[in-house]
């Protein structure tokens, strides 16, 4: 329903070059993993809008220089907990769309952000060992507590694209996003469908 909407709209309006939906996976600062999905429309007045929805698992921006993780095995298999924050972050960002070859483009956005995040606490503790016939855990040096916040954030990206087809295409970017509560800049690869308005090659 989304592919035949956007072929309709950019069918219909003249003032649209592209239109697609993205989606991307990267990581970034703090050991950072993240995925985003977005809808990014290409102007024909070299104007770039984009909407876009980014979740990042990262590192708490305050962890302990001397933090020492959660340790053990489970059934002989080792493993290492660290504490995680979670962050959501919705954006509508707008920039300059600038053509680089017959199908391949950039684009240069910024824009405001909600976002909704986990501020972590914490406090030093003893270490403590646990021990069963198929498990066994030391616990870490830290414990910690996790509170939910929200703000507004400040978020500018930078993208590389290009249409390998009429209706798929590949991109790659950085972007970086300011707020109070963890400030995530990272890198992700993309995949692009839609309408990439791709020109055909000029025959002799």
């Amino acid at each position: 329903m989304s592919l035949a909407f956007i072929t309709t709209a950019t069918g219909q309006t003249k003032t649209i070059n592209k239109f697609y939906l993205q989606a991307s996976a990267g990581g970034g600062t703090h050991d950072a993993g993240s995925y985003d999905l977005g809808i990014q429309t290409i102007f024909k007045n070299k104007w770039s809008a984009t909407l876009s929805y980014h979740e990042f698992d990262m590192e708490p921006k305050n962890l302990p220089s001397d933090y020492e993780p959660e340790t053990g095995y489970i059934f002989f298999i080792p493993f290492t907990y660290t504490v995680q924050t979670n962050m959501k972050i919705v954006s509508l960002t707008a920039g300059r769309y600038f053509k680089m070859g017959r199908n391949t483009w950039a684009t240069t956005e910024a824009g405001l952000s909600y976002v909704s995040g986990e501020k972590v606490s914490f406090q030093h503790s003893e270490v403590t060992s646990s021990f069963l016939i198929i498990a066994a855990s030391n616990s870490s040096n830290y414990t910690s507590t996790k509170e939910k916040k929200s703000t507004v954030g400040f978020m500018m990206q930078t993208d590389v694209n290009w249409a390998f087809s009429s209706f798929m295409g590949l991109g790659a970017g950085v972007f970086a996003n300011v707020n109070s509560i963890q400030s995530p800049i990272g890198f992700h690869i993309k995949l692009l469908v839609g309408n990439m308005g791709r020109e055909k090659k000029n025959r002799k």
